[in-house]
């Protein structure tokens, strides 16, 4: 709200902005203490679906919690799911088919029309290939979806355990860099 008592709609580019000028105070009530719990909850953080790295370092290094040491954790939390999905997918992959009575060939006829993130993740592999899919799904889609979408679409498990392990690690870094420089920009020291 203005002062005029009228709403301001912020552009989208300005988000990360705002939410890292804020995160002081959101991530020291969530890590207070920066004991083993709160390396706990980053880890858990991570782990989630929809949370992932991108949400989780920020707060983490703002609250002041070691940065080195939480894009470690946040790393492992966010590759453990990964990989998890990589050496369980064979066998859900068979058990939705028979459940939905499809047996080994899919008899996808168009009726579900898949969401507007499994589209931009299918356009990315397509487009770019499985490098591509993985540099850009942790950002763009979220790197479980990515892995889903690079193994339903004919990814092996082996490249696909690499290039999405070696994406995290990636943004990983980026993430935790951007964010020590953005706080000690802001003037807080993380």
């Amino acid at each position: 709200m203005t002062a005029t008592g009228r709403s301001v709609a912020l552009p989208l580019w300005a988000l990360p902005s705002l939410v890292l000028v804020s995160l002081p105070s959101v991530g020291s009530e969530t890590f207070a203490g920066g004991g083993l719990l709160a390396y706990f909850l980053v880890f858990l953080a991570a782990a989630t679906p929809w949370l992932e790295i991108l949400l989780v370092i920020p707060p983490a290094v703002a609250a002041g919690l070691d940065p080195v040491l939480v894009a470690a954790v946040a790393l492992v939390g966010n590759v453990l799911p990964v990989w998890g999905i990589i050496l369980g997918y064979d066998g859900l992959r068979g058990r939705w088919r028979a459940w939905r009575g499809e047996g080994e060939q899919s008899t996808d006829d168009g009726e579900n029309e898949p969401s507007k993130r499994r589209q931009r993740a299918e356009g990315l592999f397509r487009s770019y290939g499985l490098p591509g899919l993985a540099l850009a799904g942790p950002i763009l889609t979220g790197v479980h979806l990515a892995t889903v979408v690079a193994l339903a679409l004919g990814g092996r498990a082996r490249p696909v355990a690499i290039w999405m392990g070696a994406s995290l690690a990636l943004w990983t870094a980026i993430i935790t860099l951007a964010t020590v420089y953005g706080l000690s920009l802001a003037g807080f020291s993380p």
